[in-house]
């Protein structure tokens, strides 16, 4: 199998994620040890993969998500987007990749949970990350 480029490991991610299709994305394009920063988490795996985006599909559930800007340089990625839900939107998310041998082995995940109605929802601890804490 010929080794996939950074930015079809993006573009793969990205497109499995807007079908709802999680299990395939990170069979697919993570590494099984990738490290996931935010704001509120620092761990590793596929497992902490997992439960971020469950947090997050909890948080915006049945999202339409806007990919504002897509850029890839050499093994790096960024993302800008926002989503909305019935209940809840995102505005200035901001995800970061680190791509190697056709994997994302690093990511970072930021963005601003707003209700509804525009008012801002208190920054949470992420629930479940911790039961998958390597760092």
């Amino acid at each position: 199998m010929l080794e996939r480029s950074p930015r079809e490991v993006f573009e793969s991610h990205l497109e499995n994620r807007v079908r709802g299709r999680l299990d395939e994305d990170l069979a697919e394009n993570y590494a099984e040890d990738v490290v996931l920063l935010t704001q509120n988490s620092q761990v590793r795996g596929t497992a902490a993969m997992r439960v971020s985006a469950d947090r997050l599909a909890g948080q915006i559930p049945d999202a339409e998500f806007v990919f504002e800007a897509k850029k890839v340089e050499g093994p790096y990625a960024f993302l800008v987007w926002r989503a909305a839900s019935p209940t809840h939107r995102v505005e200035c998310g901001a995800d970061s990749f680190l791509i190697r041998d056709g994997r994302i082995v690093m990511q970072t995940i930021h963005y601003r949970l707003l209700h509804a109605d525009g008012t801002e929802c208190p920054v949470q601890e992420s629930p479940g990350l911790d039961a998958v804490r390597d760092t």
